[in-house]
């Protein structure tokens, strides 16, 4: 990360980690990054995080990036924006985020590396917001550790769309349920009042012959929120084989993120993106499902 300005007078007088803080959105382990390896320059000369900065002062900070990307993939991906700072797509179910013990390559974060890599450009892949394998639609990367971090601490309002068994009653409402890992199964988790507390809101679209299209805004963030507060409710997502059961209508979990909607961590600007249904939701949503 580099970053070039002129001190402002309402700068003056802070010591140079302070603005940083507060106005570039460092992180402690950024401020600390830049002591041990990058570099501050202020009027063409070293100086240190601690340095009082003065009006008019010209500062020069570079922090080197220290992940690696992973090793490149030539995946297809559907972009649908970028900048300098971050990068929106669509994601395909069956692509699997990062890799994992299971999945130790064809993911995307390794179509990321090849992506950047064919521009020219090397970023490791920092998703913001990550999908689960059979999940569809909007990701959320970052270019570089200071958008991340940034992008981390922000609000990042998210919606999406699923197919459950079973029709949700009340038809539209709120799941505020906690949520933990399952002792007798560490892979799967579950409602629990010892867990952390998580908040689903919902609202039913259209039903049909015991299903239901549903909109679903996860308030919290806790990993397979979305999957087990419907299952919770007595509606589980349909095909879902972790938390409610395999039926072949639709051959994946059927959840899909068609709308993420934030503020640009550097140009404060707000930023809403959409993604359409996929084709094979869509499909089973015309054949089973009425207008509510």
């Amino acid at each position: 990360m580099n970053l070039d300005w002129a001190v402002t007078p309402k700068q003056e007088g802070k010591r140079l980690e302070q603005v940083l803080r507060t106005e570039y959105g460092f992180s402690r382990r950024q401020v600390i990054r830049l002591k041990y390896y990058g570099e501050a320059l202020i009027n063409g000369k070293p100086a240190l995080a601690i340095t009082r900065l003065q009006a008019g002062d010209r500062v020069q900070v570079t922090v080197p990036e220290h992940l690696e990307p992973l090793p490149p993939q030539d995946i297809p991906l559907d972009i649908l924006y970028e900048d300098e700072d971050l990068l929106i797509l669509n994601k395909p179910p069956g692509l699997v985020s990062h890799p994992t013990k299971g999945y130790p390559q064809g993911t995307l974060a390794n179509a990321l590396s090849y992506y950047w890599q064919q521009k020219g450009e090397e970023h490791p892949a920092r998703l913001v917001t990550r999908l689960d394998k059979d999940t569809s639609g909007l990701v959320l990367a970052a270019k570089t550790a200071w958008s991340h971090y940034r992008l981390s601490e922000i609000g990042i309002s998210k919606q999406y769309y699923g197919i459950t068994r079973g029709i949700p009653n009340p038809l539209a409402g709120e799941i505020d349920q906690p949520i933990s890992r399952l002792l007798e199964n560490p892979s799967k988790r579950g409602v629990n009042p010892q867990g952390k507390s998580a908040l689903t809101r919902y609202q039913t679209e259209k039903t049909g012959d015991n299903l239901a299209l549903v909109k679903l805004a996860p308030i919290t963030g806790r990993t397979h929120q979305l999957r087990i507060h419907m299952a919770w409710l007595g509606c589980p997502l349909l095909d879902d084989y972790l938390y409610g059961r395999e039926e072949g209508i639709l051959g994946r979990t059927a959840l899909h993120a068609f709308s993420l909607q934030f503020r640009h961590p550097a140009k404060g600007k707000d930023l809403e993106f959409t993604a359409p249904i996929p084709e094979d939701i869509n499909a089973v949503v015309t054949k089973y499902l009425s207008i509510y």
